[in-house]
């Protein structure tokens, strides 16, 4: 999506915008008979002046909006066209993909605390969560911390690592690790799977920096 401006064809949200602006216009106007601005010059210092939207706007629009009377011109004001709502499309979207995302590594994250994963995995793929969040987490979810990761069977290893490569066009290690858990029946925690398989992937996720023991 390009940076184009949406127009919302509202008739409300115009309504609303323009009694805003009606209410900004008479408040900007009060705020100078209050006589700010003869302050600004009799002390004879520069004042930082914050510009508002009134301040933005042609000086004859201000006076009417600031009038008295510009209450009864809304209805003429809307149907004459001259307020027109427009949305930053192009920001709108990246913020809301960026929110997207948020939401995605917070799933994902319950996810992991839920599978028993151990808090250097957390880490390895989520590395600002906190020690705090993941026991906040477990105690939502009634999960307790895994405990030391269990040695694996060589014939264990093997059926461990064939699954792994079964789900090698999951490009998200995150998602590859969640379905590999759920490949194998739950029979292991992510601690588990994640310490028998972390030599294999090591190179495409950066290392964990705690290093866990007993409870993890």
């Amino acid at each position: 999506m390009d940076n184009a401006f949406l127009r919302l064809e509202s008739e409300a949200l115009e309504h609303f915008v323009l009694l805003e602006l009606i209410a900004c216009a008479c408040m900007t106007d009060r705020y100078v008979i209050t006589g700010h601005e003869d302050n600004e010059v009799s002390c004879g210092t520069a004042w930082p002046r914050r510009t508002s939207l009134t301040d933005r706007l042609p000086g004859a629009i201000r006076r009417v909006l600031s009038d008295a009377r510009s209450p009864a011109l809304v209805r003429d004001l809307l149907t004459a066209g001259a307020l027109r709502v427009f949305v930053d499309a192009g920001a709108l979207e990246r913020r809301c993909e960026l929110i997207e995302r948020q939401w995605r590594d917070q799933d994902l994250l319950r996810a992991f605390v839920e599978r028993q994963a151990s808090i250097p995995m957390i880490r390895t793929f989520f590395r600002t969560t906190t020690r705090a969040t993941i026991a906040r987490l477990r105690a939502e979810l009634n999960v307790a911390a895994p405990t030391k990761p269990r040695a694996l069977s060589r014939s264990g290893m093997d059926l461990l690592f064939n699954a792994w490569a079964s789900l090698e066009d999951i490009g998200d290690l995150r998602e590859r690790y969640l379905a590999l858990h759920e490949q194998c029946d739950a029979q292991w925690s992510l601690a588990t799977l994640f310490a028998a398989l972390d030599a294999d992937t090591r190179e495409l996720a950066p290392p964990s920096s705690h290093q866990e023991s007993d409870h993890v």
